[in-house]
């Protein structure tokens, strides 16, 4: 696959065969993977400096810039990008703000009791910037962990089994009785956990959404419009990579989402994680 060819992916310009043999490797090997998310950065950099043609950014708009969370992540993009393009150009200006500091300093020293109040403030945006940095990484990781379970939970992806994967059924909390949870164990040989989620209610939906919710530290994540199976039964199948598992207790919270968009009660199943 040539770095072309995967651009081409990320704009959509592929069939549905293309697409679903580059998504399997993205899922599957870690170096296409490695690639994909490369080549998507410089896609994201060539829309910034306005250097993709007319087609390939509307393209770029239909599948980057859908939702609110995304169009706030580009902004946010482009903001850094124009901020350290600015530092660039103005070493000038950066000589004389250190010569302005400098002076700034040396008239402190002439006058201390300005010192503790001034150092203070110094650690406490030191404090703030930093807890403001640790949130925006955590928001990106969330953001590319609920992609990659969109990806993994696709209907193309859903049609082939990937290497290292098992299947697990749980059954929902309101008919488990007093049977044990179920546990799931991490080991170097499964990468892909599937579970298969029994949905008991009479009404059926054309479409579902399910939250994986981690008991010890309120941690979730949403899988939205996972695929439901009637064949013996209506049966809701979710895929969970093991890396973004850990020991703990997990719920899933499964909703049925009527035409109007409203969600049904939910379906509660819960699962340990091990090993």
């Amino acid at each position: 696959m040539t770095d072309a060819l995967l651009r081409e992916f990320l704009l959509g310009k592929l069939n549905d065969d293309e697409c679903e043999r580059i998504e399997n490797l993205f899922l599957t090997v870690s170096q296409t993977k490695e690639r994909v998310l490369a080549l998507e950065q410089d896609l994201i950099d060539d829309f910034l400096e306005n250097t993709l043609t007319e087609e390939d950014r509307e393209r770029f708009l239909s599948r980057y810039a859908q939702t609110d969370e995304q169009r706030r992540q580009l902004r946010i993009t482009k903001s850094i990008r124009d901020w350290a393009i600015a530092q660039g150009r103005a070493p000038q200006a950066a000589t004389a703000i250190s010569s302005s500091w400098s002076r700034f300093w040396t008239r402190l020293r002439l006058r201390p009791f300005y010192i503790v109040p001034i150092a203070a403030a110094i650690v406490i945006a030191i404090v703030l910037a930093i807890v403001w940095l640790n949130s925006r990484m955590e928001q990106r990781k969330h953001s590319a962990v609920e992609q990659e379970l969109a990806q993994l939970n696709s209907p193309a992806s859903l049609r082939e089994t990937p290497p290292q994967m098992i299947s697990v059924e749980l059954k929902p909390v309101t008919v488990r009785s007093i049977e044990p949870q179920t546990e799931l164990k991490l080991r170097a040989d499964i990468g892909v956990f599937e579970l298969h989620l029994p949905w008991t209610k009479k009404e059926r939906y054309s479409t579902y959404q399910a939250e994986l919710h981690r008991v010890e530290d309120d941690e979730s994540f949403m899988i939205r419009n996972p695929q439901a199976e009637y064949e013996g039964g209506n049966v809701i199948r979710i895929r969970l990579p093991t890396h973004i598992l850990r020991r703990g207790h997990y719920q899933i919270h499964l909703n049925g989402v009527a035409n109007d968009g409203s969600l049904s009660p939910a379906e509660e199943y819960s699962f340990a994680v091990t090993g």
